[in-house]
């Protein structure tokens, strides 16, 4: 008998579509399953999930906050921080960046999508990386 996968096991979703493989659907396990899990928290919104209220970024606040480019990264990765750690599978966030976009200048006008890079230790030792385009 195998040992039990400690990222768990979930259905393998493509754009949001369950992907179908032969007959039935396609699973995927371990850290595929945490990165799958974790761009998922990231993608939604916060409170807007029907079965946890508490899941999701709650990116809104962040851009509602008064301050230019740094400033609105600086409270997002704070949330994303938060959103991450927590999952259960999450031992630490490493890192998070933001992809550049050039230089923060005052009264530029704020971008509505960001793509952040942000690097996870799992609960099993195991570091991974996800990507995802952030909306605020």
């Amino acid at each position: 008998m195998n040992a039990p996968e400690p990222l768990g096991y979930s259905l393998l979703l493509d754009d949001g579509d369950l992907v179908v493989r032969g007959t039935g659907l396609a699973e995927v396990h371990g850290l595929a399953n945490l990165v799958q899990a974790l761009t998922l928290r990231l993608l939604t919104p916060y409170g807007t999930d029907r079965c946890d209220h508490r899941y999701g970024l709650s990116a809104g606040a962040a851009f509602g906050h008064p301050g230019g480019k740094s400033a609105l990264q600086d409270l997002l990765r704070l949330e994303i921080v938060r959103t991450l750690a927590a999952d259960p599978r999450v031992h630490e966030v490493v890192d998070v960046a933001f992809a550049e976009e050039g230089p923060d200048k005052p009264g530029a006008p704020r971008p509505r999508v960001l793509s952040v890079r942000v690097l996870v230790e799992a609960v099993d030792g195991r570091t991974t990386a996800l990507t995802a385009e952030v909306e605020v």
